[in-house]
């Protein structure tokens, strides 16, 4: 009995050890898989969602390559002017600015590799919008030259207000360099839609191309105002199509001869027909002055006295607005003018109203919109009439505008 007995208790407890220690290896064996996928899975704290690298590559394709640097010159070669361009063919046609040419005798233009070439013949005008096509040719040579980089053209009408723009030119000189923005709004005026954009245009940039998402040009830079905050404006690419068809092949004098001292005898004309009587002239006098008159929100159908106070420089505006309750919209004005023709914005702590309108004997009227981000637009109607010829002072500053909280103490 004791035998039997004491075999009975032994083997038992043997199984019992053999067991432990299989349980034992088995976690072991665990918690070294765990471990090993522990370092080899990226962990992230629970809650805290993994942030994704950025991406290092551009999602719009920029055609550097393709802009122009230009300089122009005049007859005893000093530098008079520069701007910006592009290329739009592989034969080398490109396009920029009238502005950017007018008046110069001779002119060049850097791209590529750093190759500089001569602007040849003048193919394509549009002085009224600011546009010009011409032909490159290689210093020495009448042949066009070929395999060169060039733009691809888009429509400005496929672009929404608030999409991004891109625009490439050489401000102050300083070659292909790029900024980015929004397309604020479009404007027609006076039969030429502009594009109003954020993206920076600075002496130099003119006659750039502004990109849209994709890299195709829908706009050629054309001019910013100085006294506002981001408002620069190009000019739709729709404008220019039309100008590759021209081949007008006009020599650079020629160029001049045609338009620039036509231009000029339109100007002398133009100011000629200032001195004459407000009512019998088809040219209003310059904006200049105090006015007063009612605006009337179509939206609310709501009416309310209104006011500026503007200068006129050369056919550029700025100055200030205030309006009376019900509405409101005070704040600083810049705008311009063409001859009858009045464009003129208001950037207003409800958002920015945009003025379009005609003078009429010493009476301008139109119709605004009004922009508010997160909101429908709303429409009006607008009348002013000159109280006082007397504009801002020459120590104006549109920080001195009056606010809505001011123009109704």
């Amino acid at each position: 009995m004791y035998r039997s007995s004491g075999l009975a208790t032994s083997r038992p407890q043997k199984a019992g050890k053999r067991l432990l220690a299989l349980v034992c290896l088995s976690a072991i064996t665990a918690l070294l898989v765990f471990l090993y996928f522990i370092s080899r899975t990226p962990h992230t704290p629970t809650g805290v969602p993994e942030v994704p690298k950025p991406s290092t590559e551009s999602t719009v394709p920029i055609p550097d390559k393709a802009v122009l640097t230009i300089v122009g010159t005049n007859r005893t070669g000093s530098t008079v002017i520069q701007g910006s361009g592009f290329i739009l063919t592989s034969s080398g046609l490109g396009g920029t600015n009238y502005h950017v040419l007018e008046g110069v005798s001779r002119a060049t233009a850097e791209c590529c590799d750093g190759r500089v070439f001569e602007i040849g013949p003048i193919e394509g005008v549009d002085a009224k919008r600011d546009l010009v096509v011409f032909q490159l040719h290689q210093s020495g040579s009448e042949n066009d030259p070929q395999a060169l980089p060039h733009v691809v053209l888009g429509s400005s009408r496929n672009l929404t207000i608030g999409e991004k723009v891109i625009v490439i030119g050489s401000p102050q000189g300083l070659e292909n360099t790029v900024s980015d923005g929004i397309l604020s709004a479009t404007r027609e005026y006076d039969n030429v839609r502009y594009l109003q954009i954020t993206a920076p245009i600075s002496p130099g940039s003119s006659g750039g191309p502004v990109l849209d998402p994709s890299g195709q040009v829908i706009g050629i830079a054309t001019f910013q105002f100085v006294k506002g905050q981001n408002l620069n404006f190009a000019v739709a690419v729709e404008h220019l199509r039309p100008l590759l068809d021209e081949h007008l092949q006009l020599s650079l004098v020629k160029f001049q001869s045609l338009f620039g001292q036509s231009d000029h005898k339109q100007v002398a004309n133009a100011k000629a027909a200032r001195t004459q009587s407000e009512n019998s002239s088809p040219v209003a006098k310059p904006l200049t002055g105090q006015f007063a008159g009612i605006v009337h929100n179509l939206s609310a159908n709501t009416s309310a006295e209104f006011g500026i106070l503007v200068n006129d420089s050369g056919g550029v505006l700025s100055g200030c607005m205030g309006v009376r309750q019900p509405l409101f919209g005070s704040g600083p004005l810049s705008g311009f003018v063409n001859e009858l023709s009045v464009l003129f914005t208001v950037k207003t702590a409800i958002g920015t109203i945009t003025f379009v309108g005609q003078q009429s004997k010493g009476e301008l009227n139109g119709t605004y919109t009004v922009e508010r981000q997160g909101s429908p637009n709303e429409e009006g109607t607008f009348t002013l009439s000159r109280v006082n010829p007397k504009g801002p002072g020459t120590n104006f500053d549109v920080a001195n505008c009056p606010t809505d909280a001011e123009m109704n103490k």
